[in-house]
């Protein structure tokens, strides 16, 4: 039962908030990571460790913290996820060296995987059904395309006027609004679980699985692609992440129930957003590198630089609920990541010129448009068949997808600047067309084996 009572105001607000602590994070990171890399002196293929760090704690933990926030409640886990991603910033603004630059983001990274299950179930247990929590959920969306401006916008001005460490200065005094309302607003006990069991097995296994793949991958930008040590880490990771899907078929209260990876659309989609999600991460590291590096702009000014890509994935978001109630979710799919690969193949080519309408804002604006429309239909694609028992679950499996994707992808893209025998822009040319390659594959996968789902008459929430 959601709780009626005029509190409900402050749950939303707390909701966005909370959501926009989180999700601001990336974009704010990549505008700093040149100038991170300049002070501390470390070269770009180590630079993804700054995201890749709050990945792997943020990702790893997710799905056990869904279940922690069932357990607990959701007012204890947003305390605790809130005072670790505040108490991380801080570390992080007085790093005095990359590694405890590193230490600090796996931390935050830990507060915000606490931090997102328990807010977003806030809106289904203390907001009233109805106009109220389609509302809520609109705040939610909202939130999630307004922090890539406001990322960028902040980040790029913080950095160019007071330097890469003001930019983690900015979550404290958010987190401690957060904590002062959640203190207010939700109550002590605002879920809980019967069953109380947690699947350790599967959260020690998941974790192993994000560490291997994301530490090899970071390595294979120093020490080569087929390096001996780094292709070894990725198989662990692999067998890592087989191993997780077996002990969650042993387990009486499984993390990640193995019924939902019964349903085609659901694993289907899982592995297309991780090929997707990754372009989205690369894209994201490379626009802003290329600005600085080879365009010679401040932080500030890339940061305005990435505003038609900003305003396309707002754009694309407003547009999303009347298209998907015109045309199934397979449609939308495959005409939005031909306008995805045409941004990225634009990118690649036009590299080489250093012009910033047209190396820049041209491709960036098909990539924002085809990237955002695709994840939006292949999320509800992923859910549309699972039950509601599990759709909490799903979703966590989701998100850990989308944890991994990202910094997946920006790794990979650093890597290839550190690794290309090209010199300058001709490098990016090279990171582009790897992208590329990924987001071709999840097309081919998506036309070969996704089924055919109804369209949607009313769209009222999508996580992007």
């Amino acid at each position: 039962m959601a709780r009626e009572g005029p509190d409900y105001r402050l749950v939303i607000f707390l909701v966005g908030l909370t959501q926009l602590i989180v999700t601001t994070d990336f974009s704010i990171i990549a505008v700093a990571l040149p100038s991170i890399g300049r002070q501390l002196h470390v070269p770009p293929e180590m630079l993804s460790w700054v995201i890749s760090a709050a990945a792997l704690t943020g990702g790893g933990f997710l799905i056990l913290a869904g279940r922690a926030a069932d357990i607990l409640g959701q007012r204890l886990c947003l305390l605790i996820g809130l005072t670790l991603f505040g108490l991380g910033s801080v570390v992080s603004a007085l790093s005095p060296d990359f590694t405890v630059l590193i230490a600090a983001r796996a931390f935050q990274g830990l507060g915000g995987a606490i931090l997102q299950p328990a807010n977003f179930s806030l809106i289904n247990t203390l907001v009233p059904e109805g106009a109220p929590r389609r509302q809520a959920m609109g705040v939610f969306g909202i939130m999630q395309g307004l922090s890539l401006i406001i990322g960028l916008m902040i980040g790029g001005v913080l950095t160019t006027h007071l330097g890469w460490r003001s930019v983690f200065l900015l979550n404290p005094p958010i987190a401690a609004l957060a904590i002062a309302i959640t203190l207010k607003a939700v109550p002590r006990k605002a879920l809980a679980a019967t069953d109380r069991s947690i699947d350790w097995a599967g959260a020690v296994l998941i974790m192993t699985g994000m560490a291997l793949v994301l530490t090899a991958v970071s390595m294979m930008g120093h020490e080569g692609w087929t390096a001996t040590r780094p292709l070894t880490l990725l198989a662990g990771g692999l067998v890592a992440f087989a191993l997780f899907f077996v002990a969650e078929g042993r387990v009486r209260a499984p993390l990640a129930p193995l019924s939902m990876f019964g349903r085609r659309n659901f694993t289907v989609a899982n592995l297309i957003l991780l090929l997707h999600l990754a372009g989205v991460g690369g894209v994201f590291v490379l626009l802003n590198v290329y600005m600085q590096t080879g365009l010679k702009m401040s932080a500030m000014e890339s940061g305005l630089g990435m505003m038609p890509y900003a305003l396309a994935v707002m754009a694309s978001g407003q547009a999303m609920a009347p298209i998907m109630a015109r045309l199934p979710h397979r449609v939308i799919v495959f005409g939005a990541f031909g306008l995805y690969g045409l941004g990225l193949a634009l990118l690649a080519v036009l590299s080489l010129e250093p012009n910033y309408w047209l190396a820049i804002a041209l491709g960036s604006v098909a990539i924002g448009l085809g990237a955002t429309t695709a994840f939006m239909a292949l999320m509800a694609d992923a859910t549309s068949d699972i039950p509601a028992l599990q759709q909490g679950a799903a979703s966590a499996v989701l998100i850990t997808a989308q944890q991994i994707g990202v910094p997946l992808g920006a790794s990979v893209a650093l890597s290839v600047l550190g690794l290309s025998g090209c010199a300058g822009l001709g490098a990016f040319k090279d990171a582009y067309m790897v992208l590329a390659v990924a987001v071709g594959a999840g097309l081919v996968l998506a036309v070969l084996t996704l089924r055919p789902t109804p369209v949607s008459p009313e769209v009222s929430f999508v996580h992007s």
